[in-house]
C-alpha cells in the first residue's frame, strides 16, 4: 500500500451537523494499492474538468439578467450573482478551492508513487533481481 495526503479546500468543523467553515484547507491520509494510483488519477482529472464545465455554467449565471422590470426579479437576480458568483461562500469560489484541493491531491499521488517506485526499484536492485 502506498499512502497519499488528500487537499480539502476548507476546514471541517468535526460538530453534528456543521457544515464547512471558510478556514484553512486540511488534508487526510489515505492509502492506496499502487496498481490502483493510475486510476484514481484518471478519475480525479475527470472530476476537475465536470467541475470546469460546472464553473463556466456559474459564469453564465452570474451576468444573467433580472427577467422582469419589477423590483422583486432585480433582488432575485443580484442574489443568484451573488451565490453563484466568486465572492467567499459562493459556487464560484468554493469549485476553484475544490479544483485547487483536487490538483493538490493528483500531485501528492504523483509524487508519492514515484516514490514508492524509486523505493521498490532499490530493493530490487539491491536483491539482485
Amino acid at each position: 500500500m502506498m499512502w497519499f495526503d488528500a487537499v480539502t479546500p476548507w476546514a471541517v468543523d468535526n460538530a453534528v451537523g456543521s457544515m464547512p467553515t471558510a478556514g484553512p484547507p486540511g488534508t487526510t491520509r489515505f492509502s492506496i494499492d499502487p496498481d490502483q494510483a493510475q486510476k484514481m488519477v484518471t478519475g480525479l482529472q475527470q472530476a476537475i474538468e465536470q467541475l470546469r464545465n460546472l464553473q463556466r455554467d456559474a459564469k453564465d449565471l452570474t451576468n444573467a439578467g433580472a427577467p422582469g422590470p419589477d423590483p422583486y426579479s432585480g433582488y432575485a437576480t443580484i442574489a443568484m450573482r451573488k451565490a453563484a458568483g466568486d465572492e467567499e461562500g459562493g459556487y464560484g469560489w468554493a469549485n476553484r478551492r475544490a479544483i485547487e484541493a483536487l490538483e493538490k491531491t493528483i500531485l501528492s499521488i504523483e509524487t508519492n508513487l514515484a516514490n514508492y517506485r524509486e523505493t521498490d526499484d532499490a530493493a530490487k536492485n539491491a536483491m539482485g533481481r
